[in-house]
């Protein structure tokens, strides 16, 4: 029973497509007299969409775990990176010379079409599911909007048009992006409720199950995810208002995640014990995954050092896994890796 992280730490399951009973055309009636038989079709009826079943109740899970990651990462990094260039109004005007791009996000319209089929034949729809249903056309649009500001700037095709383009991909990006921001924030609640839920039975059943080292890992991210979580909540958005931290108030989740930290580090180095819980110890994110979970730690050390000696953020300016600068942007950039490269491990 290996598990995929999300930003909500869920599980997954390979998603099976099951082909759904297709109506066969009902057979002709025949209907004769003395003289002539004619034989009449009858028109199909239409019937009730397919009940999901198990497998693709999963699939949608995991779909909407899917999502919630593409918006707290590629999406929102594909919308930061545009507006570093653009100004954040209605009116499309550059930041930074006459250049500009931002990261397109083709296959998330894929999953979008697979998730709004499923969604479709829910004939009971949950709290998440109407949620999804509502940010569904919203999302699609902003993201289409973006695929086509890639290819546009990519092109550099605003320098033949003058930015013609660009204007009228502005607007449709300022208005879905808009329309987005409430819409994403109310499913990525709904979800988080339904997984933290959905966390809480996978763990007990880890546990039942004798699943030491998925228990671990799953203990641990679940830890680092709470911090954030926890930091948030103190009001703090950015490394800013860093120094405002109240680390005491964290330091009993900072001392239960640098003892998950060691024994997961443990493990990753026990292959024996990684290959009998099915982990493929030849994948090679296990190298990026321990720097993550090295650095996240060390990251978090630095942090409580700055605020106790209030010295100012600062460091590399690089946030990536292999550099420890005591910001809680370096912090969540490692939380993010270690999810990243823990779906894939388990993908492999």
């Amino acid at each position: 029973m290996r598990k995929k992280l999300a930003a909500a730490c869920a599980a997954l399951m390979i998603a099976v497509t099951v082909m759904g009973c297709a109506g066969k055309t009902p057979a002709a009636s025949e209907d004769s007299n003395e003289n002539e038989a004619s034989v009449q079709e009858e028109e199909p009826e239409e019937e009730e969409p397919a009940a999901l079943s198990e497998e693709e109740e999963q699939e949608l899970y995991n779909l909407y775990i899917d999502l919630n990651n593409t918006m707290v990462g590629r999406l929102s990094s594909s919308l930061e990176k545009y507006f570093e260039y653009v100004d954040f109004q209605e009116e499309f005007t550059l930041l930074k010379g006459e250049d500009y791009f931002c990261y397109s996000l083709e296959s998330t319209l894929d999953d979008l079409d697979r998730t709004d089929e499923l969604v479709a034949r829910k004939q009971e729809k949950s709290e998440l599911d109407e949620a999804y249903t509502a940010l569904s056309p919203v999302i699609r649009e902003l993201i289409q909007a973006l695929n086509e500001v890639q290819a546009y700037t990519d092109e550099d095709s605003f320098l033949e048009d003058d930015f013609a383009k660009g204007k009228e991909l502005h607007a449709v990006v300022w208005k879905s992006c808009n329309e987005y921001e409430p819409l994403g924030t109310d499913f990525i609640e709904k979800l988080g409720t339904v997984a933290s839920a959905q966390r809480a039975e996978d763990m007990e059943q880890m546990k039942e199950e004798g699943y030491e080292v998925t228990y671990a890992l799953v203990s641990m991210i679940s830890t680092a995810q709470e911090i954030q979580t926890a930091i948030y909540e103190q009001g703090i958005e950015d490394d800013s208002m860093m120094l405002q931290l109240d680390i005491e108030a964290l330091r009993p989740l900072y001392e239960q995640y640098k003892e998950e930290v060691q024994t997961v580090l443990g493990y990753l180095a026990n292959e024996e014990v990684l290959s009998n819980e099915g982990y493929p110890t030849q994948s090679a994110y296990y190298v990026t995954f321990e720097d993550a979970v090295e650095n996240s730690e060390k990251e978090l050390d630095e942090i409580f050092r700055k605020v106790e000696e209030q010295e100012e953020p600062g460091g590399y300016g690089i946030v990536n896994v292999f550099t420890v600068d005591g910001s809680i942007a370096g912090f969540n950039n490692k939380v993010s890796a270690m999810i990243d490269d823990y779906n894939r491990i388990i993908s492999y």
